[in-house]
């Protein structure tokens, strides 16, 4: 029996439509509500920030969320159940790891403002047009990261991209970073890895969200599209994958689906021949 259930936003919950909005279905919205009204808890295992989608999408949304790929879990209440951290000179690290490359690092503050370290045009337009991104960031800082270091020491960052349009350099500098600073390498963007602290993904997040409701992981059911999903995929048994998801995501899938609405009507249906037997 199905109990709780992880939904990732981007590409799974929220989708282009035929009018090219960027939006969540009406079908979505309307399966969501019925899997709570039939006692199925839903959540969120987003890289997006924890307030993202109760922001721009409804408060309904005010949920249960793993966000920043695990780098944050909160429940629905507010309750802040894990939280990475890294300090202006783990940053500045890192940033020295990528500064000769064509590459950049994106910092992430806990308040969700974004210091690029070396303030590359070329990575920061994407950010700068809204025509090109949907935004979900607070501010973007005018400073590099050194000048932000020479104004405040005390700032500190809950996630720590590396960005590259290169995908062979991408690949070879996200595993080099890794290395040398002890962290785990997640693909939360196709020209951008997270840097994440020893054993913190999506499925992390899962675990403690898990624990706090009382659920069993085999009461759990996870739906994504991308490959920082693929920590949760392999510790959740009933999986779904969207169509338009990435290969190793589909091959690790109990099923693939079209909309998160066609899955949810499985898992209640399941539930339902359960709830006979």
């Amino acid at each position: 029996m199905i109990k709780m259930i992880f939904c990732d936003v981007d590409g799974t919950l929220v989708q282009y439509n035929e009018q090219e909005e960027y939006t969540i279905s009406d079908d979505n919205r309307q399966m969501i509500r019925t899997a709570i009204h039939n006692g199925i808890r839903f959540a969120l295992a987003t890289g997006r920030p924890a307030n993202f989608v109760p922001e721009r999408y409804g408060k309904e949304f005010t949920l249960d969320t793993v966000a920043y790929s695990g780098a944050m879990v909160q429940d629905a209440e507010g309750q802040m159940l894990y939280e990475s951290s890294f300090t202006l000179q783990q940053a500045l690290t890192i940033y020295r790891l990528v500064e000769k490359e064509d590459a950049e690092l994106l910092c992430i503050s806990r308040d969700n403002d974004y210091v690029f370290a070396g303030r590359r045009q070329q990575y920061m337009a994407e950010f700068l047009d809204p025509a090109t991104t949907v935004r979900d960031h607070r501010d973007l800082i005018d400073a590099t990261l050194k000048q932000v270091a020479q104004q405040s020491s005390e700032l500190s960052f809950v996630s720590l991209v590396v960005l590259c349009h290169d995908p062979q350099r991408l690949e070879r500098l996200a595993q080099r970073c890794a290395q040398l600073s002890g962290l785990d390498p997640v693909m939360t963007r196709p020209d951008g890895y997270s840097l994440m602290k020893k054993g913190v993904n999506k499925a992390y997040g899962i675990r403690l969200l898990a624990e706090k409701r009382k659920i069993a992981l085999n009461e759990i059911a996870v739906l994504g599209d991308s490959k920082n999903d693929l920590e949760m995929f392999d510790l959740i048994e009933q999986s779904y994958a969207m169509e338009n998801s990435h290969p190793l995501l589909k091959e690790k899938a109990g099923a693939v689906v079209k909309t998160v609405a066609d899955a949810l009507r499985r898992i209640m249906e399941i539930n339902r021949q359960q709830e006979v037997r």
